[in-house]
């Protein structure tokens, strides 16, 4: 053992001088190095044993080896902060209770994010070690998507077994027996076993939330990750990928494409159609905002509940051009006189101000007849039956009580 370790330290050392060796002459550091005669009268090469040379060899030398220690020194200390770390975290009372799993097995997670996590069962035992994170599926499926870090896999929360090492990039809950896994930008299905259960691979984009079975469906892309569209359980397309998203909204799925969009229910039975707007579904109704900014509201069957909803109404007033003194005195100075606290008089205007979608006004007749739609950012009222209406660009029209542009 002695005799391995002495030829080790010769071998460095002999390998440090060569090193210093080639730097020396690399950088010149033998300008001073004394001509040596030979027998025939011809000039030696440079010997470089002058003072000056060997001092500063001496110095690269020491500058190198230091620069090696402090390399090992770091490597050494990071080998210590690792073992501490895995022995602290072994024995780590700072961390909480997460989640509980089941009846079996709970999720601690660490207080103060210095370790990973880990899953212990009713007896104490810490069955799955070195977790980042984990996601529960949905329903009735006992398989849960956990992280360690670097890569996705899954176990079984009812008893700790992992059934998929963390081998994927990216990797979703199960739902309804399948689970979405990529690697290399390739999404695939897997079932509770870990086997391909779909033998077809989709494209990934980060944008998406999930891919996830919703009875009987998922939205998923084509393999080029432009488009989206719905497939079966068997991985066939039951809405062709042909729009920009699809997303799942209670019991229904909501599909766009550029500024359109449409409703389709889990039965693919179309519920609103693919129209410019805006669909919310809420409670019981559809919400609907037109292009126009108008708002009307839907059952959830697709039936016209209210054509136009109306969010506020307001009067406008408009000046006179005359003024109104809020104090009779008169102050009078040489030959002028001054009138102290005046304002401009103002007037109600035919019209009203009503607002649908927030943010945009058309105008109203007192009897509730809409006279414009709601187009316009602002109304303003600059006569008894004029009115100023602006756009979003700031830039606005002249219109009369019954809608009309004004022209001067």
């Amino acid at each position: 053992m002695k005799k391995a370790m002495k030829k080790l330290w010769q071998g460095l050392k002999a390998l440090f001088s060569g090193i210093v060796e080639v730097l020396c002459r690399l950088f010149g550091m033998y300008p001073d190095a004394e001509q040596q005669a030979t027998s025939d009268g011809e000039t030696a090469p440079k010997t470089g044993n002058s003072n000056y040379n060997r001092v500063l060899r001496r110095i690269v030398g020491t500058a190198f080896a230091a620069i090696v220690v402090l390399i090992a020194v770091t490597l050494l200390v990071r080998l210590v902060r690792f073992v501490y770390r895995s022995i602290d975290c072994d024995n780590s009372s700072s961390s909480y209770l997460s989640e509980v799993l089941s009846d079996e097995l709970d999720y601690y997670d660490d207080y103060y994010e210095y370790c990973k996590g880990y899953v212990k069962n009713s007896k104490g035992r810490r069955v799955l070690k070195n977790i980042e994170w984990i996601q529960c599926s949905l329903g009735d499926d006992s398989i849960a998507c956990y992280s360690d870090g670097e890569r996705r896999g899954y176990f079984d929360v009812r008893n700790g077994r992992v059934v998929v090492q963390p081998t994927y990039d990216h990797a979703w809950i199960f739902s309804e027996g399948l689970a979405a896994v990529a690697s290399r930008n390739a999404v695939q299905f897997i079932d509770t076993t870990g086997r391909i259960a779909i033998n077809r691979k989709f494209g990934y984009s980060s944008i998406d939330d999930g891919y996830v079975f919703h009875r009987g469906h998922c939205a998923v892309r084509d393999s080029s990750s432009q488009r989206m569209g719905l497939i079966d359980r068997e991985g066939n397309w039951v809405l062709a990928p042909v729009y920009e998203s699809i997303e799942v909204v209670d019991t229904f799925w909501l599909v766009k494409e550029d500024y359109r969009q449409a409703v389709i229910s889990h039965g693919m039975d179309t519920i609103m159609p693919m129209m410019e707007a805006e669909y919310w579904i809420c409670d019981t109704n559809i919400y609907v905002t037109f292009a126009n900014h108008t708002q009307s509201t839907y059952s959830l069957r697709g039936e016209l509940i209210a054509s136009m909803l109306i969010r506020d109404v307001n009067q406008m007033k408009y000046n006179t051009g005359e003024l109104l003194y809020s104090q009779k005195r008169i102050y009078e100075d040489s030959d002028e006189t001054y009138y102290s606290d005046y304002d401009a008089r103002k007037a109600i205007a035919t019209c009203l101000r009503y607002e649908a979608e927030s943010g945009w006004y058309g105008l109203m007749s007192t009897d509730g007849r809409i006279i414009t739609p709601p187009i316009y950012n602002e109304i303003e009222a600059i006569g008894k039956d004029i009115y100023l209406c602006s756009t979003d660009y700031g830039r606005g029209i002249v219109l009369d009580s019954h809608g009309n542009k004004v022209e001067r």
